[in-house]
């Protein structure tokens, strides 16, 4: 049986009508939460998976829309759609900067809505169906015991594992962050899996993979990991942090 599409809104007007989203939950879709502020919006996101979320431009908020949705795809790499009121509440700079994956107007239709989450996980599920039939031949990696090669222009780097900080899917890519720079490869992360070794490296959310070695510490329910903050999802909670031994 095929899951349905889980659905983050993120609003405070009600953009959208309660029985459209009633029939959305009797579809293919789960609208798993509804929250009006962008700051449980992201502590949601850390915890929970969502495919894609809904985002109201005119958002009043600490954040507005395209300053939450910038987090979204920066930190989370979620599709995401804006609601707009109007077309001319937001500039087409800005919304060329932002890049939603579709834009919705006031008050729309049950078919709208439906087709704008069928274009935009549709879009990203391709992206990433291709790249797992047509790349993993093309994953220009290899390993001994104890490193990878790892390829930048036309030559290998020997990169040891202990040297590895983390792996984080960036939409058609993956992004390898090690002590000598960072590797980009137009493969999708589970492609990597088999390449590490999975007593030091674990997934800790559908966009990351980590080193253990070199955890600097946590907060709340983010990793901290060469400064950076990485969040680490509901799914994978309990097998990362009862590895983090407190007192």
């Amino acid at each position: 049986m095929k899951s349905k599409i889980r659905i983050l809104i993120v609003e405070d007007e009600y953009a959208i009508d309660e029985g459209i989203l009633n029939c959305l939950n009797d579809m293919d879709y789960e609208i798993v939460k509804t929250v009006f502020h962008s700051k449980a919006a992201l502590e949601f996101l850390v915890s929970t998976e969502i495919d894609i979320v809904l985002i109201d431009v005119n958002l009043n908020d600490d954040l507005n829309g395209c300053q939450l949705a910038e987090i979204i795809k920066c930190e989370f790499r979620i599709p995401f759609i804006f609601l707009i009121s109007t077309v001319g509440q937001i500039s087409i700079e800005k919304l060329k900067e932002a890049n939603p994956s579709v834009i919705v107007l006031q008050n729309p239709t049950l078919n709208q809505i439906h087709f704008s989450l069928t274009i935009a996980v549709n879009n990203s599920e391709k992206l990433n169906h291709t790249l797992g039939e047509n790349k993993e031949e093309n994953l220009s990696l290899e390993h001994l015991n104890n490193c990878l090669f790892l390829k930048k222009n036309n030559h290998f780097d020997r990169v040891n594992f202990e040297e590895i900080f983390w792996l984080r899917a960036e939409n058609n890519y993956t992004v390898i962050h090690t002590t000598k720079g960072d590797y980009l490869y137009s493969t999708v992360l589970k492609k990597f899996t088999a390449k590490l070794p999975g007593n030091q490296f674990i997934r800790v959310h559908r966009s990351y993979i980590i080193n253990l070695t070199k955890i600097d510490g946590f907060e709340g329910k983010m990793i901290i990991v060469d400064g950076q903050h990485i969040p680490v999802a509901k799914t994978y909670c309990n097998n990362v942090f009862d590895l983090l031994h407190t007192i």
